[in-house]
């Protein structure tokens, strides 16, 4: 891969956006000390905020860019960030990989490294773990979500997918749903033989809020395998 860019939709994500952010500023620095011939660069998709973000972003310019959009779709805000970038590329689309996160998620240090590793083995489209926080959640609750979550060994969240260029191309890419635009990409993605591989070590941290920015996304569910009796 020649590059690596990372799109994160932002919809009034004030108090966890700047973790967010320094979780992908240690990430990119990882990625620059062992891979300093990838370019990579990251661009936050500001959706209909109201609150700091746009301010929170700003301050890390230029190593960090910003997209405002007023779609109040995660889908949209994803869809629109993916084009941003590969209009300006000068990097054939079979060598430009994209990752997204989400602005309530923290990836880890080795994330950037991960999805590049994948991609040069040959994966067309890549899935990685989410795990809630547990100051979100509690131990028990936390436990509870983390045995229903290992009974299925197909894991799709936003906040831990990355694609190729070329392959986002033909499957049409995230389309503009209020939720479920990932589900909804690595669905066709194994319906036409595309190569879709597992990173089972490369767990973001999430949020573990019920109340999420979508009507259902990963908020939902968290509501739907845990009672929510145990969260209190």
């Amino acid at each position: 891969m020649s590059a690596l860019s990372v799109v994160v939709p932002a919809r009034d994500e004030e108090l966890l956006l700047p973790a967010a952010l320094e979780a992908l500023e240690a990430a990119r620095r990882t990625l620059e000390a062992a891979r300093p011939d990838v370019a990579c660069e990251v661009l936050v998709v500001l959706d209909s905020c109201a609150d700091a973000s746009a301010a929170i972003v700003a301050a890390r310019a230029p190593r960090i860019q910003a997209l405002e959009i007023r779609a109040g779709s995660v889908g949209a805000a994803r869809s629109a960030g993916v084009a941003v970038i590969l209009g300006g590329s000068m990097h054939p689309r079979s060598r430009h990989w994209i990752c997204t996160t989400d602005a309530d998620s923290t990836v880890p240090p080795g994330w950037l490294l991960d999805h590049l590793r994948a991609a040069e083995r040959g994966a067309a489209l890549t899935l990685g773990r989410v795990r809630p926080r547990l100051d979100d959640l509690g131990e028990t609750a936390l436990a509870h979500w983390q045995e229903e979550y290992d009974r299925s060994e197909l894991h799709v969240h936003g906040a831990n997918i990355g694609v190729r260029a070329d392959v986002y191309d033909r499957l049409g890419g995230f389309t503009a749903l209020d939720e479920h635009e990932d589900v909804s990409l690595a669905v066709r993605a194994r319906e036409v033989g595309e190569t879709v591989v597992l990173l089972p070590e490369s767990v973001v941290t999430t949020s573990g809020r019920l109340d999420g920015r979508t009507p259902g996304g990963f908020a939902g569910y968290l509501r739907d395998r845990c009672a929510v009796a145990e969260w209190s």
